[in-house]
C-alpha cells in the first residue's frame, strides 16, 4: 500500500532488507518523532555499540544495560535504517524542503519475505523486513 505525503513530507522506503524485523520495529520506536540529525547520532551511536536500544515489546532475551532497562545493540538494522534515513533526507533535498528543520513522521515496519538459504542448509529461513519511512519540516 502506498503511503501519500504532503507536499511538506519526503519518504524512502527499504524492502526486504537482511535483518529482524523486530530489531527494526525497537529502533523505529527509539527514533520516532525525533529530528533527523537526532536519529542519525543515535544510530550511530547504536552501531558503535556506546548507546543500547530499549526493548519494550519485544524484549524476551534482552540484557539488562544501566540507565535502559532490557535492552540490545542491534547493529545491522541500524545500519540499514540508517541508510534508509539518509535516503529519505537527500530525498527530501531534492524536494527543497529545509533538511535542518526535518523530523521523523512516520516509521511503518512489515515483515519481510522469508527465504531458504541454499547449500548445506537447505531448511534454514533468513530473515527480512520492510521499512517505510516519512519524514517532514516541523
Amino acid at each position: 500500500m502506498p503511503i501519500e505525503t504532503e507536499p511538506h513530507q519526503a519518504k524512502a522506503v527499504g524492502h526486504n532488507m537482511p535483518v529482524s524485523w523486530k530489531d527494526v520495529t525497537e529502533i523505529g520506536r527509539f527514533v520516532k518523532d525525533d529530528s533527523v540529525e537526532k536519529a542519525k547520532n543515535k544510530l550511530q551511536r547504536v552501531i558503535e555499540e556506546d548507546l543500547a536500544v530499549p526493548y519494550t515489546k519485544f524484549d524476551s532475551g534482552a540484557g539488562h544495560h544501566s540507565g535502559s532497562g532490557k535492552s540490545r545493540y542491534p547493529k545491522n538494522a541500524a545500519e540499514e535504517v540508517l541508510q534508509v534515513l539518509e535516503s529519505a533526507e537527500s530525498n527530501a533535498e531534492h524536494e527543497g524542503l529545509n533538511t535542518g528543520a526535518l523530523e521523523i513522521q512516520k516509521f511503518i515496519t512489515n515483515q519481510g519475505q522469508e527465504m531458504r538459504t541454499p547449500g548445506r542448509q537447505p531448511g534454514r529461513k533468513t530473515k527480512a523486513a520492510h521499512l517505510k519511512l516519512v519524514v517532514g519540516e516541523r
